[in-house]
């Protein structure tokens, strides 16, 4: 019986480092909006996802 347990608790160990893994390399896709991903502010260019390099940066160091 323990030898179970102890695969099962083994198992789930690595399932959580795993998952954790994953969840570190999952980052949110930027997508237009028609508004600055970062500080909101309407954006007339279509395409652009940023009104500036700045709010770009501060963006991905977030890592929304």
């Amino acid at each position: 019986m323990a030898d179970e347990i102890d695969r099962a608790q083994e198992y789930e160990a690595t399932l959580r480092e795993a998952e954790i893994r994953n969840a570190a390399t999952v980052t949110t896709k930027a997508v237009y909006t028609g508004f600055c991903l970062s500080c909101g502010q309407p954006i007339a260019e279509h395409g652009r996802r940023w009104c500036d390099a700045s709010c770009r940066d501060d963006w991905e160091r977030i890592g929304k």
